[in-house]
C-alpha cells in the first residue's frame, strides 16, 4: 500500500486485484463491510483493465497499473481509502491501488483576472475602438 500521505488524501477509490478462485469470497467480505454499493468488478477478460478504469474516469495515483487481463475490485470510497485497502490486504487482495477521477481541466484565465470585465464601457460610442 501507500506510505505516501498525499497520494492518499488525493484518492477516492480502492482497486484490489484478486484471483478468480478468490473473487467470490473477497466480494462478498466487501459487501458484508458495507461497501458492497460502492463496489464494481472489472474482469481484465472482457477487455484491458487499464482501458476500462480509463473509460470509468480513473487514474492511479499510488500503486502500478493493472494487467491487462487482471481481476479487480473497484470501490469507490472518498474518505475511507486506508480502511478499504486496509480490508483488501487482509482479504489477500495481490496488489491494491488507489485512484482518483481525473482532475477538470484548467480553465485558462485572461491575463486580467477572473474578475476583468469582457467588455469595455465607454461614454462616448464614438471613441470606442474599431467603431
Amino acid at each position: 500500500m501507500t506510505s505516501r500521505p498525499a497520494a492518499a488524501a488525493m484518492a477516492d477509490h480502492v482497486i484490489g486485484i484478486f484471483s478468480h478462485n478468490e473473487l467470490s469470497a473477497a466480494l462478498a467480505a466487501t459487501h458484508r463491510a458495507g461497501f458492497g454499493p460502492q463496489a464494481r468488478v472489472i474482469d481484465g477478460a472482457r477487455g484491458d483493465a487499464s482501458g476500462q478504469l480509463h473509460r470509468m474516469g480513473l487514474h492511479i495515483v499510488d500503486g502500478a497499473a493493472p494487467a491487462p487481463g487482471a481481476l479487480l475490485i473497484v470501490v469507490i470510497a472518498p474518505g475511507r481509502t486506508p480502511i478499504v485497502a486496509g480490508l483488501f490486504g487482509r482479504l489477500g487482495a495481490e496488489s491494491i491501488m488507489l485512484a482518483s477521477r481525473r482532475a477538470p481541466v484548467a480553465r485558462h484565465e485572461r491575463a486580467g483576472g477572473a474578475l476583468s470585465p469582457d467588455i469595455q464601457i465607454v461614454e462616448d460610442p464614438a471613441a470606442a475602438p474599431g467603431v
